[in-house]
């Protein structure tokens, strides 16, 4: 039917069932895979944030193809889950991957991953901290809107800090917020995964951040690196879908502060 939600995969194709994406000895990265998914590749280990392979999401149709196939990804470590929203928490997706999985998420959205049959399901509230193998995460805060849908409306959005010999932000879904300048304040970040699209009408800046938001908070962090996150896979808003990363390119030159925040291409690499 038109508005079912429908997943970006070849028949057949099943987890690590590809050529799985390789990094270098030594080498810490992040792939940007799309929307708010990325891989990150840190002291040997994988992480993905928000999975969501999904070509069609209701009446949406995914504009840019996931970029790296679902079958290529890596052994991860663990998944990360901000929020319950349907596009950055998607059942679907989730559905494809081993019960044995940690799978850290917000208080309240566990019963979700139970009914899937997930067996090691970390929730947490802010300020909670979980350990993963030679990671500690960190549930923080972020300015969004809560709940899942009109039978869950209690969970509150948040985001992570990941600490192993680098130390990564990943915002997930959220407005500016003072908690940013909080945040830099009592940690040192390497890298920070900041979202950039779905800012029309201004209404919607209560819980998304536009480009100039986006480098603000990267400025009240203190990342040394940022790379852009939430453009370019759904219009879920009224700005143009280039409208987001076009005008942080236009920023970046205008502010001479590349590479230090970078945009990157679904499937593109930068190191941390």
């Amino acid at each position: 039917m038109w508005f079912r939600s429908e997943l970006s995969l070849e028949a057949g194709v099943s987890y690590l069932s590809g050529s799985p994406l390789r990094f270098q000895s030594r080498e810490n990265a992040t792939v940007f895979i799309g929307h708010s998914t990325v891989l990150v590749h840190l002291d040997g280990q994988n992480f993905l944030t928000d999975p969501l392979y999904l070509k069609r999401l209701y009446i949406l149709k995914r504009r840019r193809p996931p970029g790296v196939p679902f079958q290529d990804l890596p052994p991860l470590s663990f998944i990360l889950i901000s929020h319950g929203h349907l596009d950055h928490m998607d059942l679907n997706t989730l559905n494809l991957f081993p019960r044995d999985l940690p799978v850290v998420l917000p208080e309240g959205l566990q019963r979700y991953l139970q009914g899937l049959g997930f067996r090691d399901i970390r929730p947490l509230s802010w300020r909670e901290r979980t350990r993963i193998g030679s990671f500690g995460i960190l549930a923080l805060p972020a300015k969004h809107f809560p709940g899942r849908s009109l039978c869950e409306t209690q969970s509150i959005p948040q985001s992570y800090l990941i600490q192993g010999t680098r130390t990564v932000f990943f915002a997930g879904d959220s407005g500016l917020t003072p908690d940013f300048r909080e945040i830099g304040a009592n940690f040192s970040i390497d890298l920070a995964f900041l979202p950039i699209g779905s800012y029309r009408p201004a209404p919607f800046r209560t819980g998304h951040m536009s480009p100039e938001d986006a480098l603000q908070a990267m400025e009240m962090l203190g990342a040394k690196r940022m790379v852009p996150i939430h453009w370019g896979a759904f219009r879920l808003s009224l700005e143009a879908i280039e409208e987001p990363p076009g005008k942080f390119r236009h920023l970046l030159t205008e502010r001479r502060i590349n590479p230090t925040a970078v945009l990157l291409e679904p499937g593109e690499k930068v190191l941390i």
